[in-house]
């Protein structure tokens, strides 16, 4: 599967622009989300270009935020995507934003683009709907993988491929290592998220889950990204670091995993950080796995 260069930069202007609209209208969450998964979608388009996927797959994609899995797969080929996400208003953006994409003729003929509002762990659609589904970077969120993945295995066909990935937060190396500050911040991040039953190592136990739900292993493959790069305060990603972090807030406070002095303490100093070079080198586990034919 593989998108055209003129569509893949049609769809990166539009959702650049369209985050940069959500800022302007005040929903800031919203706009940190999409830019953030916009980035993990760029890479996941070497994953997507591995993988056979002819004119009539019915894909599922659980998690998708707003959608962009399905908006290029429906540009590249005449099939079904649907994306299932359980945040109503990434579900509406999604809509909006593929609105507009029809109005450029971005989509293949005779593809078809769904969105809804749904639960992984118990997904509306019969058994045995979709010949291939994709779930990334959701799993660590999860309290139960095991019945998320159980899912995805009964809306697949027998012989449907499940394509799962995930981050590990120990294969996330810096060089020099980031500032107390920023260690003490992301920590308080990653403190709720494992409060609420989430899992940072997820990575490593996808193919233990996966077996676990009934699924046979068919592929693991890690996906790598090395940078050395002069880290600034114009920097994009290190923005949006900081607009992540002011949109946490709420959320590590309501938790009491940090106080509000300390946290506001350490992002205005992380927010001072003088320009430094950086290598930086990271990783995301991905597997295909398969549900048994004749099961």
């Amino acid at each position: 599967m593989d998108l055209d260069a003129t569509r893949a930069a049609l769809l990166d202007t539009m959702l650049e622009e369209y985050a940069d609209r959500l800022r302007e209208l005040g929903e800031e969450d919203c706009a940190v989300t999409l830019a953030y998964t916009h980035g993990v979608h760029r890479v996941w388009r070497q994953v997507i270009q591995m993988l056979p996927i002819p004119a009539g797959t019915a894909v599922l994609d659980v998690g998708t935020g707003f959608g962009l899995l399905p908006l290029e797969l429906t540009a590249g080929g005449s099939l079904r995507a649907v994306g299932v996400d359980h945040e109503q208003p990434y579900i509406d953006h999604g809509r909006a934003i593929q609105a507009e994409l029809a109005e450029q003729d971005f989509f293949a003929s005779g593809s078809e683009f769904e969105l809804h509002v749904g639960d992984a762990r118990d997904l509306a659609f019969a058994d045995e709907t979709f010949d291939l589904v994709f779930m990334r970077e959701v799993l660590q969120f999860i309290p139960e993988p095991v019945a998320a993945l159980s899912e995805l295995r009964r809306v697949l066909v027998p012989g449907g491929y499940a394509c799962v990935g995930d981050t590990d937060d120990q294969l996330w190396i810096t060089w020099p290592p980031p500032s107390q500050a920023l260690q003490r911040l992301v920590g308080a991040v990653a403190a709720v998220q494992y409060a609420q039953g989430g899992d940072r190592q997820m990575g490593r136990k996808l193919t233990s889950h996966l077996r676990a739900a009934g699924f046979e292993i068919n592929s693991l493959v890690v996906l790598p990204e090395a940078q050395h790069r002069l880290v600034a305060a114009e920097d994009g990603e290190r923005t949006l670091i900081l607009e992540q972090l002011r949109a946490a807030r709420t959320r590590v406070l309501s938790q009491g995993v940090t106080d509000a002095s300390t946290f506001d303490s350490d992002l205005a100093e992380f927010e001072r950080e003088e320009p430094a070079e950086q290598f930086r080198l990271n990783a995301k586990v991905i597997v295909l796995a398969q549900r048994p034919e004749g099961d």
